[in-house]
C-alpha cells in the first residue's frame, strides 16, 4: 500500500508527493486519444478507477493489481482531481500529447531508474528510502537510451537540452553541448535530496532563465509510461509541453533499477495514480 509521507524522487517518489499545490489552477492535460464508454450503472470510485484503468492499460489483471495498492484516503484526491469523471478524465490518461518536432524549442529529458554500483553493499530504495550516496549511482541502460534518443533529436534538430542528471551525464559522454544538468540537492552533510519531476522542471526553469536560455514550446523525453505524468508535472510549472512527433520512448522496464518503483508496470502505476493525485488534487 502507499502512504501519504511518499516523497518524490531518486531514494523518495518519482513524481510529486512532497507538498499539496499551492495554486488551484489545473494544467492544461494530455489529451487522450482512447474512448472510455461510460456506464449507466454509478460506479464506486475503485471500481471506476479499474474500469479506466483496463481501458488505458489494455490489461485487466494489471488494471485490478494497480488499483488494489490504491489507499482508501486517496480516492477522494482522485475524485477530486478528475472533477468525479473518473471514466472520462483526461488527468488519468496514459496517451501522452505530441507535437511536430520542428515546433520544438528546448528538449527536455527526465529520467528513469538509476542503477547503484554493483561494487557497494547498497541495494535499491523504496519510495520512502533516502537516497543513496550520488558516488554510488549510475545512469542506467534506460537513462542511456533516453540520452541517446536526445542526442539524435538535437542532431536533426538542434536545441537546447535541459536533463536530469543521469541522462545529461551520458549526453556529455557522447559529445552532446548545450545542456543544462538538473542535479539533485545534496546538503552539506552528504544527505542527497533527489528532484521529483515537478522538481525538475521547476529547477530547469530556473537554470534555463539565468543561462539566457529560452524555453519556448517543450519537448519531453522520458520512460514512456511517464510520459502523461512528466507532460502534467511540465504544464503544472508553466510550460507548454508535448512529446515529439516520431520519437519512440523507452517502454521495457529495467529488471535491476536502483528505485523499486520502475522495475515494472504493477510497481510503477501505482505510485504514477499517487503522484498525480498529490499534484492536481
Amino acid at each position: 500500500m502507499l502512504c501519504a509521507a511518499c516523497s518524490t524522487g531518486g531514494g523518495a517518489a518519482p513524481e510529486p508527493v512532497d507538498a499539496a499545490p499551492t495554486t488551484t489552477e489545473t494544467p492544461a492535460a494530455p489529451t487522450s486519444t482512447t474512448a472510455v464508454t461510460t456506464t449507466s450503472v454509478p460506479l464506486d470510485t475503485r471500481s471506476a478507477l479499474r474500469e479506466r484503468l483496463e481501458v488505458e492499460l489494455g490489461d485487466t489483471a494489471l488494471a485490478a493489481t494497480v488499483v488494489e495498492q490504491v489507499d482508501d484516503w486517496l480516492l477522494p484526491r482522485i475524485e477530486q482531481m478528475t472533477g468525479g469523471d473518473i471514466l472520462g478524465s483526461d488527468l488519468l490518461s496514459y496517451a501522452p500529447s505530441t507535437a511536430a518536432a520542428a515546433s520544438i524549442d528546448s528538449l527536455w529529458v527526465f529520467s528513469w531508474g538509476f542503477r547503484i554500483e554493483s561494487s557497494t553493499e547498497l541495494g535499491p530504495v523504496g519510495l520512502t528510502d533516502p537516497p543513496p550516496p550520488m558516488e554510488a549511482l549510475q545512469p542506467g541502460p534506460i537513462n542511456e537510451q533516453l540520452a541517446r534518443i536526445a542526442a539524435a533529436f538535437v542532431r536533426r534538430h538542434p536545441v537546447p537540452i535541459i536533463a536530469q542528471w543521469e541522462v545529461a551525464r551520458v549526453l556529455r559522454e557522447l559529445g552532446v553541448t548545450d545542456v543544462i544538468s538538473v542535479e539533485p540537492q545534496i546538503a552539506p552533510d552528504g544527505t542527497v535530496t533527489y528532484l521529483s519531476a515537478p522538481d525538475v522542471v521547476t529547477e530547469g526553469v530556473r537554470m534555463a532563465a539565468e543561462a539566457g536560455v529560452e524555453v519556448g514550446h517543450a519537448g519531453v523525453l522520458c520512460f514512456e509510461d511517464h510520459a502523461v505524468g512528466c507532460l502534467l508535472a511540465a504544464g503544472k510549472g508553466g510550460l507548454e509541453a508535448d512529446v515529439p512527433t516520431g520519437v519512440t520512448l523507452p517502454s521495457d522496464y529495467d529488471d535491476q533499477p536502483g528505485q523499486l518503483w520502475t522495475r515494472s508496470a504493477a510497481d510503477w502505476f501505482p505510485v504514477d495514480i499517487l503522484g498525480r493525485a498529490f499534484l492536481l488534487g
